[in-house]
């Protein structure tokens, strides 16, 4: 009986230091990442996953020094589903770290999945994707990124027409000032006319209201 009921704290403890262990070999500090991806995946799958990735490496802090690495992800097999799996995407991603001299120290492969259809698809992808790897490499908790970005929008108006480009400016200046009130300069006779003034109605009063008639001896009433 005794020997039953030690059985399980040491079994327990065993599995703590398992833990530990297999967390010792991932844990890095990160220096830096790299994304790239097959000709399934979608761009901005890419350049979503990289965007989300180097901003939660950033926010990491380590407590204790650590070995510094550089991290390598590469996304393939993009799989968009259709008929009735509409909406339930997945992506393989194959992570490498690789030490200072460049050698590699350790690599992860596994399949992620998201559920979302039409133009947000691309964005959960990158989302599931990023916070799988931030998980498994104990970084900083992912943001979500916006799927328009400032390098997208300068790329767009740098391919649009000179013309197009200056007049938006001036348009823009024109409808967020305030409107100019036109100018009224009065001539002289309108500055000699003398304003009319209506008087007031003059209202009638009780004590000029007439008497009612009292017929008497000497008074007639008709």
């Amino acid at each position: 009986m005794l020997m039953t009921f030690l059985r399980v704290p040491l079994v327990a403890l065993a599995m703590a230091a398992m833990c530990l262990a297999a967390q010792a070999e991932t844990l890095k500090d990160i220096r830096k990442v790299s994304v790239a991806g097959d000709g399934s995946v979608s761009r901005d799958v890419v350049a979503l996953t990289g965007q989300q990735l180097k901003r939660s490496v950033r926010s990491t802090r380590r407590p204790v020094a650590l070995p510094k690495v550089a991290m390598e992800v590469h996304l393939a097999n993009e799989i968009r589903g259709a008929g009735a799996q509409a909406g339930r995407n997945s992506a393989e991603v194959t992570v490498l770290l690789r030490g200072g001299s460049g050698a590699p120290v350790a690599s992860e492969r596994f399949i992620v999945n998201s559920f979302m259809t039409g133009k947000a698809a691309d964005r959960a992808l990158a989302n599931a994707i990023s916070q799988r790897i931030a998980v498994t490499y104990s970084l900083a908790p992912v943001r979500a990124a916006s799927t328009g970005s400032r390098g997208n929008t300068k790329a767009y108006r740098k391919h649009q027409p000179a013309a197009r480009r200056q007049a938006a400016p001036q348009a823009a200046a024109k409808s967020t000032g305030p409107a100019a009130e036109p100018i009224i300069i009065p001539s002289e006779a309108a500055l000699t006319v003398k304003p009319r003034v209506r008087k007031p109605k003059a209202e009638t009063s009780a004590a000029k209201t007439p008497a009612p008639c009292v017929v008497t001896v000497t008074t007639n009433c008709n």
